[in-house]
């Protein structure tokens, strides 16, 4: 059992320590998809700045073009006004002009509004005909204004993109000029939002669609979705906005669509609707929590190395504490064997002299004292007295040679099926009322104790002496609690007491023969214990410390095969 509480507690270690580092690893991964949403968020931004600043540019640089031809219109009209100061301008000297200065159009109007005369390229209308741009007329020939220039714009009768300018004629009238600006209509077709979208679209893969809204128009390009197409210039209702971004299926794809006003020329505002491909956070995504999977996998690999390693050091130095055990118990045993031999043979050399002055005490007896008055009353007396010393001395040596030979002789077992509680709680009840004299409560607990096969005599013998030495050294109102428990290979018996502990000076030897430290003690007690349980193929351990009390532990196999002793 305690084998699989340490390796249980280093399983939960190990989880522990990959709890921890999946924590980790989320956290990494949230922040790192925190960054990359913020790069996305600042590509947005700056596609914003770069679509407000093309769509300026693309404003101004048609103005410059549309002011760069309509100055050169008037120049051509201030000429031809000019000329026609110093001489009449025929119908020949205006295709000359048109042709060279490459105009669509050169027109002389009467002071009645009525066209003279025009110069012009193929699809020109026929003189006579009424001139289209009237209102241009009217303000040249009423007087309101001397030179008039019009931006570019598309005629009625179709064509491409023109510029007119005209000036009042010296006598009365005006003269009016068209040119065609190609130019300037593929400059801004070129710079166009439109254009400029269709371009960002189709070259930048992460972008997948761009919509302005401004002034309640949109202009769009890429694969838009459907919601935000629906009704320009409001947000869809399942948009789900987090500081002006939501996230899409668009085309089974995921996007991310970034919501920003933007400013065109004149501080006049739209807003800007860019949405952007998340395959590429979706491929970093995957390559992150790989590697954090290899991480996470290799640092739980390490942990759990390095936990079993902890767990084979705590095995090791649990095996080495048993090896110095079993080390000392064979010393012990080895020790106790070689003082049992020795005991056996001064028993048999000291019991013959010890018979002989036995029965010489005996005929003594017999013949001074029970075959009449041969000797004084006092005699009597002192002769009875030594021979009852004589007596008593030789039993007392014959029960020391008894001991001797016990002692010598190995225990014969007698091993049979055994209820371990029980016996238990036997050798409790019959040591309360010696540790009742003392002061001293006896405890037992055997809910864990099952049926046991040992040789029951012995192992309640090699108890009783545990019991009776917790007793002796426990101080009054201490408590001794004997407790059992029966696992699927071993049995354990553990007698707890709570008096002053042994000296470690002392430990070592308590076990030796003789060896005692009590004032009436034979030291014999816990070396028979020791032998009991050694011949039931168990161990015996002591933890004991100074002043916290001592803990006899005894364990014995589940099954004790039957001994004989010599």
């Amino acid at each position: 059992m305690p084998d699989f509480l340490r390796f249980s507690r280093v399983i939960a270690a190990a989880f522990v320590v990959a709890a921890g580092l999946v924590v980790v690893g989320w956290f990494d991964y949230t922040a790192t998809r925190a960054d990359v949403l913020a790069l996305l968020r600042a590509q947005a931004r700056s596609l914003g700045e770069t679509v407000a600043a093309a769509a300026r540019s693309n404003d101004a640089a048609g103005a410059q073009a549309e002011a760069a031809i309509a100055e050169r219109l008037l120049d051509n009209a201030r000429l031809l006004a000019e000329l026609e100061r110093h001489a009449p301008l025929t119908q020949a000297r205006l295709d000359e002009i048109t042709a060279r200065n490459r105009l669509f159009r050169v027109m002389l109007v009467a002071a009645d509004g009525s066209r003279e005369r025009m110069s012009g390229g193929p699809g020109s209308p026929p003189p006579g005909r009424g001139f289209g741009a009237g209102a241009l007329v009217e303000r040249l020939t009423t007087g309101a204004e001397t030179e008039v220039v019009t931006g570019l714009h598309s005629p009625r009768r179709g064509g491409g993109a023109r510029i007119a300018a005209g000036v009042r004629r010296p006598a009365g009238g005006a003269i009016l000029l068209s040119v065609d600006a190609p130019e300037v209509a593929a400059l801004e077709r070129q710079a166009s939002l439109e254009h400029l979208f269709a371009d960002m679209t189709r070259r930048a893969n992460e972008l997948a669609y761009v919509v302005l809204v401004h002034n309640g128009s949109q202009t769009a390009a890429g694969d838009a979705p459907e919601d935000r197409l629906a009704e320009p210039g409001s947000a869809p209702a399942s948009e789900a906005r987090a500081g002006g971004e939501r996230i899409i299926d668009v085309k089974g794809r995921p996007v991310i669509e970034f919501a920003d006003p933007v400013s065109l020329s004149d501080g006049d505002r739209a807003t800007l609707y860019l949405g952007l491909r998340l395959d590429g956070l979706r491929r970093a995504e995957q390559r992150l929590l790989w590697r954090l999977g290899v991480s996470l996998g290799g640092a739980l690999l390490l942990s759990a190395l390095a936990f079993g390693m902890v767990w084979l050091r705590q095995e090791y130095g649990t095996l080495s504490r048993k090896h110095a055990l079993a080390e000392a118990a064979l010393r012990r045993r080895d020790r106790l064997s070689a003082m049992g031999e020795l005991a056996s043979t001064v028993a048999h050399e000291v019991r013959n002299p010890l018979n002989a002055i036995a029965m010489s005490a005996q005929r003594l007896r017999r013949e001074f004292l029970a075959t009449g008055p041969t000797a004084s009353d006092a005699d009597r007396a002192e002769i009875e007295q030594l021979l009852g010393v004589v007596e008593q001395e030789s039993g007392r040596i014959n029960r020391i040679v008894q001991q001797f030979l016990d002692f010598a002789r190995p225990p014969r077992l007698a091993p049979r099926p055994t209820d371990l509680g029980t016996l238990v709680s036997q050798v409790v009840e019959a040591s309360r009322a010696m540790a009742a004299t003392r002061g001293v409560s006896v405890e037992a607990d055997t809910a864990h104790a099952r049926e046991a096969r040992v040789d029951p005599d012995q192992l309640r013998q090699a108890l009783h002496n545990l019991v009776t030495n917790a007793v002796d050294a426990t101080p009054d109102a201490g408590t001794v609690r004997v407790a059992s428990r029966s696992g699927s290979r071993e049995h354990t018996i553990e007698v707890r007491d709570t008096g002053t502990g042994i000296d470690p000076q002392v430990l070592p030897r308590i076990f030796d023969l003789y060896f005692t430290t009590k004032p009436r003690g034979t030291g014999i007690g816990l070396a028979v214990t020791q032998q009991i349980v050694t011949a039931h193929g168990g161990t015996i351990e002591v933890d004991s410390q100074p002043g916290a009390g001592t803990l006899m532990r005894i364990t014995v196999p589940a099954r004790v095969e039957e001994s004989v002793g010599g």
